[in-house]
């Protein structure tokens, strides 16, 4: 009689052990969520069990349980043929279905979590893609079209940026207003297709002067705006003045005949303590102003 007491609870631990470990192994469905959201490791991690991604956790757990499969059939098959008595023959049929169905459980996991890494690696590339679009799209709303210069948005984000380190620092800030003189007659006589390419020559011929930290802008029409950064009034005539002397040695070519570009009108203002970027401009712009009134093709300045 004990010895049947005995062996009835050798069965019922034998029973128990396997539903612990299946409720182990197989994953809730919360868990099963995070699995498929987390990220992969980095490639430095180690290989054990709890550095490796989700999906490769479960395929090796599928792989236990394929082997713990095995095994159990194995013994089963070895029960039926040593007659044991049926209830042995039914705990390991429950035990094979049970493991059978943790498998499908987690084959079904780690295909979702496949489909989801598939579907971010497809999300992020899209949003990569986006983000390269949306840079070109913002480098296009501060350029020029004709001139590929910078236009006069970018022009006032680049002031504001120089105003602030220029009083930061203390160092001087020179603002030049350059106007092409009697542009509207260049275009009347010879078209609008000939004022675009002087337009472009003149960005090129000045573009060319410019050290690499000061700012040439198409501040509008025949108009740029040139910023000087770390220069002094003098420093600025200086470069209008060997910017016109570039002007006067590159005639224009258009369609076979030889055009002299125009000269163009200056107005200088440097960088007061304390003075706000919309007064600088005005300054710049009156002295322009001072430069056409006073006869055009000079650089003038309120200083």
């Amino acid at each position: 009689m004990s010895e049947l007491r005995g062996d009835r609870l050798v069965l019922d631990e034998a029973h128990r052990q396997p539903r612990e470990f299946l409720l182990y192994a197989q994953p809730r469905q919360d868990t099963a969520v995070a699995l498929a959201t987390a990220e992969p490791p980095s490639p430095d991690q180690s290989d054990g069990m709890d550095a490796a991604d989700p999906a490769t956790r479960l395929e090796r757990c599928i792989s236990m349980q394929a082997k713990a499969i095995r095994l159990l059939d194995g013994v089963q098959r070895s029960l039926q043929e040593a007659n044991h008595p049926a209830i042995l023959e039914r705990t390991g049929a429950e035990i094979l279905a049970l493991l059978k169905e943790a498998i499908c459980h987690e084959r079904t996991i780690v295909q979702d979590y496949r489909a989801l890494r598939s579907e971010a690696d497809a999300l992020r590339t899209e949003r990569d893609e986006l983000a390269v679009v949306l840079r070109h799209t913002e480098a296009l709303s501060l350029t020029d079209e004709l001139t590929d210069l910078p236009n006069r948005r970018a022009f006032v984000q680049r002031l504001d940026q120089e105003l602030s380190r220029s009083q930061r620092t203390s160092q001087p800030l020179a603002l030049v207003l350059l106007d092409i003189d009697n542009f509207k007659d260049i275009n009347d006589e010879y078209g609008h297709y000939v004022g675009d390419m002087i337009l472009r020559r003149f960005a090129q011929s000045m573009a060319g002067e410019l050290r690499q930290h000061d700012l040439l802008a198409r501040y509008g029409g025949e108009e740029f705006a040139l910023l000087l950064p770390e220069s002094l009034l003098g420093d600025a005539r200086m470069a209008m003045d060997k910017l016109a002397r570039r002007i006067r040695c590159e005639p224009l070519d258009a369609g076979g005949s030889s055009i002299d570009l125009p000269t163009f009108s200056a107005g200088i203002a440097c960088l007061r303590p304390g003075e706000s970027a919309t007064t600088l401009i005005n300054r710049a712009d009156q002295s322009l102003y001072l430069a056409k009134r006073l006869g055009r093709n000079r650089t003038e300045t309120d200083e």
